[in-house]
């Protein structure tokens, strides 16, 4: 089940949905723009085109920006879309009966109309932090980049052979996944030029989105594949997952699944981390033609012209109440009512009582309590996994009544036989017993051995006797007969807090190391090896370098300490040069050092050259080729960033030729063109452009 808290009907397929703090939008396939009010609910309807030819159904040819902006695909004149300018929260406060103020009505600048493309788009999505940008892809194969304020191209990638079939970008606009009928997908990162994927999957890809941030893929293509790619590793996994053509995808968001829709009105949950599929339901619509993800609700759009407001965190107060106490009972009920919840990070908790409610099933089985084991296994049952785990339990529960009473009248060879050859009672409270039984006598049998030596040595034997048959412990038992010196002084230093001396002499004699105090030092050296990266983060690299000089007398931890003290002092270099603002030394440690990414000095300094960027795009929309190189020019020497400044001179070249043609300055005109083959080389691009203008090439 699922709990709809809002629909509304139009008649076209709706293929674009955005919403923010007062309204929800939509778009359908015959150009017209919808919009919600959220605290009355009315809706309002206005026209953004008059085209004879409806947008197919399913097409992804309108869009919606952060910054208050609708793209939609049109066939007007010379363009091949239109970019409106919607009105500002400010504008909606006088709002009534449904009366949204008009965006196209007598207000000409708020329409842009973008040219580029030979038909009108196929696809589009809006681009940046703040959506300043739109993407479009056509049936001519290209992508282009247009300016939201001006509508002037700011960048174009080499034409694909085929229509272009999808596009998208990630939320900061930094890079670009694209792909076209001949079924490439590419991904471009934007803000360096530098493409991260060249690949072909084994359909056209229909939606993707990114995700991890940034670093992962995930794609659905037409005839049911469902992909990852994880673009850091190179790792990539392609599975058969729909059974009918999926039409969009959008991410839950936690992160960690990819909500998908078909064109059989069914709506599917598939869990990111594997590639697998988590659910699915059918829905009382015709094609899911949209999705939408904000914060708890997710909005779902169809060919029909319904739009469907699901609030995916309902029955989640009730859910928490019911986990805190372990009633899963009435957590699973939660659950029922609403599918959406187990895709919640709170979901988590749920599954993860089961292991708990194993080790209960287990004492229950371990008493020959079949049936209260199966009221504890209940509310975890619809779990196919869960359910094959507790039928073989149920089938092995003699063994756990044997393997029980074997424990309790202490007979442990044949218990530690049993344990050996049948794993899955390791589970069990008797097999944590069993191996405190020989902990607690191992002990006792040194605590003897170190009073006397000589007169204790046949009570310390006598007491290991019964574990002497087990081979897991024979070896550990003739070491400490064998050694007896050696584990009394390794006590001695663990007493007297001589851990550099303790971990030498382990380090000469591991058979030391299968001791439990061994483990438990472990424990407490990377306890504090975590709590001095958790300083290093934070950026107080003083207290980071007390904390190493007092865990450097835990020397398997040595290399370990040393390189987060390399670390530290590659921050401090970092550091020193952003405060100098010293670019080119700042990007060359990065670049040596890729750990230094993530330093939140770096990221932020890193945001400057976006702003450089946003401002240079403006001059290259204008074809202002000297200011884009001087806007750019402290970045010229990086290499990271050679890529993107000669794309944008390039596109600037390409601009002011335009400008130049248009106004019949064919003398400037032939000196730039001269530029663009010298610097750029003759593309189509180039070509279509002269002749257009009528000048021969």
């Amino acid at each position: 089940m699922i709990k709809i808290i809002q629909s509304f009907h139009v008649n076209a397929s709706v293929i674009a949905i955005h919403s923010d703090e007062k309204t929800i939008y939509f778009s359908d396939t015959d150009g017209n723009l919808h919009t919600v009010c959220r605290t009355k609910w009315n809706r309002s309807e206005v026209s953004l085109i008059q085209e004879a030819t409806p947008l197919h159904r399913f097409q992804k040819g309108s869009s919606f920006s952060q910054n208050g902006h609708v793209a939609y695909s049109a066939k007007i004149n010379n363009d091949c879309a239109i970019c409106v300018k919607l009105p500002s929260i400010a504008d909606t406060e006088s709002e009534v009966e449904g009366a949204f103020p008009d965006p196209m009505e007598n207000n000409a600048e708020a329409v842009i109309g973008l040219r580029g493309h030979d038909q009108r788009a196929e696809v589009m999505t809006f681009c940046g932090a703040k959506g300043q940008y739109l993407l479009t892809g056509g049936t001519d194969g290209k992508v282009y980049m247009y300016s939201t304020q001006t509508g002037k191209i700011i960048m174009s990638l080499k034409p694909k052979p085929d229509y272009i079939s999808h596009i998208t970008v990630d939320k900061k606009g930094g890079n670009l996944a694209y792909s076209a009928y001949d079924k490439s997908l590419n991904v471009l990162n934007i803000r360096h030029q530098k493409e991260r994927l060249n690949t072909f999957a084994e359909d056209a890809i229909e939606h993707s989105f990114f995700y991890n941030d940034s670093k992962s893929l995930y794609a659905i293509g037409r005839e049911g594949n469902s992909y990852v790619y994880h673009l850091k590793t190179d790792e990539t996994s392609k599975k058969a997952l729909f059974p009918s053509w999926p039409s969009c995808c959008a991410v839950d968001s936690s992160g960690r699944f990819a909500i998908v829709g078909g064109r059989n009105g069914t709506i599917y949950v598939v869990k990111l981390s594997d590639n697998t599929m988590f659910s699915s339901f059918k829905l009382d619509q015709k094609g899911i033609s949209s999705l939408h993800v904000e914060d708890t609700y997710l909005f779902i759009g169809f060919e029909s012209g319904w739009v469907y407001m699901i609030d995916m965190h309902a029955f989640i107060d009730d859910f928490s109440q019911a986990l805190s106490v372990k009633n899963f009972k009435t957590a699973k009920r939660c659950l029922d009512n609403n599918l959406f919840l187990a895709i919640h990070p709170m979901s988590e908790m749920f599954q993860e009582a089961w292991e708990e409610m194993l080790k209960e099933i287990i004492n229950q089985f371990s008493t020959g309590n079949a049936a209260s084991a199966l009221e504890f296994a209940t509310p975890f049952l619809s779990d196919d996994e869960h359910k094959k785990e507790f039928e073989f339990l149920l089938q092995k529960q003699k063994d756990f009544e044997k393997f029980a009473i074997l424990v309790q009248k202490k007979e442990f060879q044949e218990a530690f036989g049993m344990l050996d050859r049948a794993p899955y009672l390791e589970k069990t409270d008797s097999a944590r017993k069993l191996e405190l039984y020989f902990t607690k006598s191992f002990a006792e049998a040194k605590k003897l051995i170190a009073a006397d030596p000589l007169r204790n040595a046949p009570k310390a034997q006598e007491i290991l006797k019964p574990f002497c048959v087990v081979p897991a412990k024979k070896e550990m038992i003739h070491s400490l007969q064998k050694n007896y010196e050696l584990y009394l002084k390794a006590d001695a230093l663990i007493k007297e807090k001589q851990f550099r001396e303790y971990f030498t002499l382990t380090a000469k004699y591991d058979f030391l190391t299968s001791e439990e105090v061994y483990k438990k030092i472990c424990s407490l050296a990377e306890a504090s090896i975590g709590k001095i990266k958790k300083l290093i983060e934070e950026g107080k690299y003083d207290d980071a370098f007390s904390g190493i000089k007092q865990v450097a007398v835990f020397l398997p931890y040595k290399e370990q300490l040393m390189e987060l003290a390399k670390e530290i002092q590659l921050r401090q270099k970092l550091l020193e040069a952003i405060q100098n603002n010293a670019i080119q030394t700042a990007y060359e440690l990065v670049v040596a050092y890729p750990i230094l990414e993530s330093m939140a000095e770096f990221v932020a300094y890193d945001e400057t050259f976006d702003e450089v960027l946003s401002n240079a795009m403006q001059s290259v929309a204008n074809g202002e080729i000297k200011q884009v190189q001087q806007i750019l020019l402290p970045y010229a020497g990086i290499p990271i960033f050679k890529p993107k400044i000669r794309e944008c001179i390039r596109q600037a070249t390409f601009n002011k030729l335009g400008l130049l043609l248009a106004a019949k300055s064919l003398a400037v005109a032939q000196s730039i063109a001269a530029y663009y083959l010298k610097e750029f080389g003759k593309d189509d691009e180039f070509e279509k452009l002269l002749k257009h203008y009528g000048v021969a090439s």
